[in-house]
């Protein structure tokens, strides 16, 4: 005669199932399809139950049902179902090491928010092909980080400033201030060429294209407006450092419009076919500045790495 062994009805819920859930999407998730948001939230959850679920209509945005492929917006309301979660399902936890290290690259704190010189090669959140991120670091920083939210984004490549907001309300404030263009970014960047000195702005319109397998900005006449402005710090015949601020904010903007204009980021190597010097440093020649908060009367910036200035030493 067998027995049957009986589970604890705590014990099998405990970790296992998340409740109910409803998400206000902000600048972090702009643009992204639903699938890819919560393949990329629930990471080893199987890809057949994250499109079961959609097709089933439970998950809804803004109260209604959604395609795979709807791009969400910031302030778009998504609600996620119960799901039953392995510990596995959950990212793996930061080093302790590493907790530390991106404590010391927090360069302005405040009881809303704080800022964060990133490094390039550190994604700013985990997902299909990063284990974690920086958000989810931030999140183990203690127990008033664990409600932090990305403000915006940066690439993988790209250094510098990012804001990350501490709680819910300071993540719906700060989503506020960038639908009303209350957030100036500036950032600098090392390009191929000599720029011409009278070229102040860009002004091409930009689309994603989605009929490549690698997902990549392109000009199209039937894409967004996009509007970048630049000023020339240093040139020489081989290189350029600009000064750029956004008027508009596509994806890889500036990527783009310096790539389409025949002036390619250095170590870009989505938009670049050049190689580096070998003497320069392995990375993307992009870093956000500095921020300046307008409804905060609040700037913070983050000095320009030493190695975009090596081109032009004698």
């Amino acid at each position: 005669m067998g027995y049957l062994k009986i589970i604890p009805l705590k014990k099998l819920t405990e970790d296992s199932f998340t409740k109910v859930s409803l998400e206000e999407i902000g600048a972090n998730s702009l643009n992204q399809r639903v699938d890819n948001f919560l393949l990329g939230k629930f990471k080893d959850l199987p890809k057949s139950k994250i499109y079961s679920i959609i097709r089933k209509g439970e998950v809804r945005i803004n109260g209604s049902r959604v395609k795979p492929h709807f791009k969400l917006s910031i302030g778009d309301k998504i609600r996620i179902p119960p799901l039953f979660l392995t510990k596995k399902s959950n990212l793996s936890s930061p080093e302790k090491g590493l907790i530390e290290e991106i404590k010391g690259q927090v360069i302005y704190e405040d009881g809303e928010i704080l800022v964060i010189n990133k490094k390039h090669k550190l994604a700013v959140h985990g997902g299909s092909r990063v284990s974690i991120g920086l958000i989810e670091i931030v999140r183990n920083f203690g127990k008033d980080y664990r409600d932090a939210q990305l403000v915006h984004r940066l690439d993988k490549a790209t250094s510098g400033c990012i804001i990350v907001a501490k709680n819910k309300q300071s993540t719906r404030l700060y989503n506020s201030f960038i639908r009303s263009n209350q957030i100036i970014k500036k950032y600098h960047c090392l390009i191929h060429g000599s720029w011409p000195k009278k070229l102040n702005n860009i002004r091409l319109p930009l689309k994603v294209n989605k009929n490549e397998n690698l997902k990549k900005t392109i000009v199209s006449e039937d894409g967004k407006y996009s509007a970048t402005n630049f000023k020339l710090i240093k040139f020489n015949e081989y290189f350029s450092l600009l000064e750029c601020s956004l008027e508009t904010g596509r994806t890889h903007q500036i990527r783009v419009h310096t790539s389409a204009s025949g002036f390619p980021i250095v170590g870009d190597l989505k938009y670049s076919s050049m190689t580096l010097n070998s003497d320069m440093e392995k990375r993307m020649y992009l870093h956000c500045s500095s921020l300046e908060i307008l409804e905060k009367d609040l700037k913070i910036t983050s000095k320009v790495p030493n190695s975009f200035f090596h081109p032009f030493e004698v």
